[in-house]
């Protein structure tokens, strides 16, 4: 059985509703009790990750920002940071035009959003002033970039690659949603060297770990990972480099079922 348990959130742990199940915590909770490691793996900042998941109690480790930072659970220690100096960041911020929806300057607690969208967050806040952005974003953990024509992402996607040849910019989109967009973060970041990080301090073997998602930002992931497991709502191009895919959506608790099929069913977790 594997040791260590990396999970994707939005269309994975959490169903389209963006909710995590009472079965899936309690279900992780147990695990976690009985010495499994579990890690969350998401694009998201810290801050919207623990929203969404009631504090990430049944977590051991959080991934955060695609692999940029690495939180422990037990406190909050920072084990890792991947940041984006600020120079870098207004040079992008001054690329906006109209054709643009949104341009989020991340940081751990907060989205500094470049747009007109008003967002019913209190952890995003929307201004056109970049230098307020700039002077109030302490550390930027990564970037998202967003068009109104979203057919013309691949586009930008090779604008932003040559301007910005010492960054990582990929092209994002979640299982359950049509928008396609751009992250930005320093060169070496991902979900794949955050989990080898991770599973060399814990001294995990890679044949001891699996790894579950379902969007563009997952692909590495699953397909470096010893055991990759692509949702069953899972976007096509995640399902082609994972091993095995599962039987169940996000919607109906897939992950956990997957797992019990697979040995992790006895009574006492049940």
């Amino acid at each position: 059985m594997w040791k260590m348990i990396v999970l994707d959130l939005d269309g994975t742990v959490l169903n389209f509703k963006r909710k995590i199940s009472k079965e899936t915590k309690t279900f992780l909770s147990k695990l976690k009790e009985q010495g499994y490691i579990i890690v969350i793996a998401t694009g998201r900042i810290l801050g919207l990750a623990l929203d969404v998941t009631d504090g990430a109690d049944f977590a051991n480790y959080l991934l955060t920002d695609t692999g940029a930072m690495i939180y422990k659970r037990e406190g909050f220690e920072r084990i890792l940071a991947n940041s984006i100096d600020k120079e870098t960041a207004k040079d992008i911020l001054n690329n906006y035009t109209e054709d643009y929806s949104y341009i989020n300057i991340c940081s751990t607690e907060f989205i500094y959003s470049y747009s007109k969208i008003k967002y019913h967050n209190k952890k995003i806040i929307t201004t056109k002033d970049i230098n307020y952005i700039i002077d109030n974003c302490q550390e930027i953990s990564h970037i998202t970039v967003s068009l109104k024509d979203y057919s013309q992402i691949e586009k930008l996607y090779e604008e932003f690659s040559r301007k910005y040849p010492d960054l990582k910019i990929i092209i994002m989109q979640d299982s359950f949603k049509d928008e396609r967009y751009i992250e930005i973060f320093r060169k070496d970041c991902s979900k794949t060297n955050a989990i080898r990080y991770l599973a060399e301090c814990l001294q995990i073997k890679e044949e001891d770990i699996i790894c579950f998602g379902d969007g563009l930002n997952d692909v590495e992931m699953l397909r470096s990972c010893n055991f990759g497991v692509a949702m069953q709502n899972a976007l096509p191009e995640v399902k082609e480099v994972a091993k095995d895919v599962t039987k169940e959506d996000c919607n109906n608790n897939g992950v956990i079922k997957y797992l019990m099929e697979h040995g992790y069913n006895d009574e006492e977790i049940r």
